[in-house]
């Protein structure tokens, strides 16, 4: 298929998919930080993180069908309507209780938004030009990640006394009512992009799994994952621990995304030159280095640093898993494939966060100050290591069995 000619199609997407995704991921920091400004232990603050993933990890797959048998825009429209209740609900009150109900909200309505805009990306296109489009998406994702973030930060620090995280939830909620507009009156497609023929009766998500290649995929997807979220989870913990400000630490994970804005900017010139095992494989290498560095700094410029890099890495990964899973996924199922991935992804975010927290609160009778969690990072930095040397000591032969840049 032509780029040029999907190219509309293409902006509608990135654009619709960046107000969701600012306003998701300025929820995650605004939770955060205001549970810990309500006092609540470690733990809750991770169980709160991990309500976003939770109904998600349970209900992506069925969610996948869903948008299978009846396109994408009602499913659209529904996400976009939930988060932006999810959002409103702690800005009228906030507690613990109501911090709660927009985890869950703002997770699932995010996730059936971002699941829709992800089938559509793939099936607009195959072969590198499809991993290209996933790049492109993931700019618009890029600047999401970093403008989300940082906006956030800065209305709490800045916003009238006893306001401040009611102003950061009302401003999240704006950016979800800007695309449920556009999508309701603008942008009007239905995301039938192909026509196939539905899967046999009885099927599964999870045969999909059978083949080897598709189980060595999700293993991609479960490890970048679980990069992402151990630092969306321990940077606000660890920026708190060090001093740092509500706006500085919006700046470190800004910085993360500004770094996967730079690198997906170049994602034509990777695609020509890497096999899609090479980026992912890299990508968790940079990771684990990254990792295992973060304990050992307790500056502002000194995590941004880290955070930037470490961005690179999981910026070039991303693009080119989702274009495997949709690659070697046979036709009439990519919702259903995607639903897996998404599965897969919530349920990292679902259980990391209650483990680590859990972990810290007992690390913490141990250690003090910004080392509480270098065991974390360092474990986390082990695992990222060993997958990141075994996808690109085995990235030939995986690009032999059909899922390699040149498809």
């Amino acid at each position: 298929m032509s780029g040029a000619r999907h190219g509309p199609t293409l902006f509608a997407l990135a654009t619709l998919n960046m107000l969701g995704h600012a306003a998701f991921t300025a929820s995650r920091l605004t939770g955060s930080l205001a549970a810990i400004r309500l006092e609540a232990p470690t733990v809750v603050v991770g169980l709160l993180l991990s309500l976003y993933s939770l109904a998600p990890m349970l209900l992506s797959i069925a969610m996948g069908r869903w948008i299978d048998r009846v396109g994408t825009r009602v499913p659209m429209l529904v996400g976009a309507t939930t988060m932006g209740i999810g959002l409103l609900v702690p800005a009228l009150l906030l507690s613990i209780a109501t911090l709660c109900v927009n985890s869950v909200l703002v997770g699932l309505g995010f996730i059936v938004f971002h699941m829709c805009v992800q089938k559509m990306t793939g099936e607009l296109a195959d072969g590198a030009e499809r991993v290209r489009n996933f790049g492109l998406l993931a700019v618009a994702l890029s600047v999401s990640g970093f403008s989300g973030p940082v906006i956030a930060g800065f209305i709490i620090d800045h916003a009238g006394e006893g306001a401040t995280f009611a102003a950061a939830f009302a401003a999240s909620s704006v950016m979800v009512g800007v695309a449920l507009a556009l999508l309701k009156w603008r942008w009007r497609f239905d995301g039938r992009t192909v026509s196939v023929a539905p899967p046999a009766p009885g099927a599964r998500a999870f045969d999909l799994l059978r083949t080897p290649l598709m189980r060595r995929i999700f293993i991609a997807v479960t490890l970048l994952a679980a990069a992402w979220d151990v630092h969306m989870f321990l940077v606000p913990i660890q920026g708190s621990r060090i001093g740092l400000s509500a706006s500085q630490i919006g700046m470190v994970l800004g910085a993360f995304s500004a770094a996967t804005f730079v690198v997906r900017l170049g994602m034509p010139i990777f695609v020509r030159h890497l096999s899609e095992w090479q980026m992912v494989g890299g990508a968790q290498a940079i990771a684990a280095l990254v990792y295992f560095a973060f304990p050992l700094l307790d500056s502002h410029y000194g995590l941004m640093g880290l955070a930037f890099v470490l961005g690179l890495g999981i910026g070039l990964g991303h693009p080119a898993v989702m274009a495997m899973v949709q690659g070697a996924t046979p036709a009439g199922r990519t919702g259903e494939a995607v639903g897996l991935r998404m599965m897969v992804a919530n349920a990292s975010q679902t259980i990391l966060p209650v483990l680590f927290g859990s972990a810290g609160s007992v690390l913490s009778v141990f250690l003090s100050g910004s080392m509480t969690f270098a065991p974390l990072f360092w474990g986390v930095a082990l695992v990222l290591g060993f997958g990141g040397w075994s996808a690109l000591r085995g990235g030939a032969a995986r690009d032999e069995d059909g899922c390699g840049a040149q498809n």
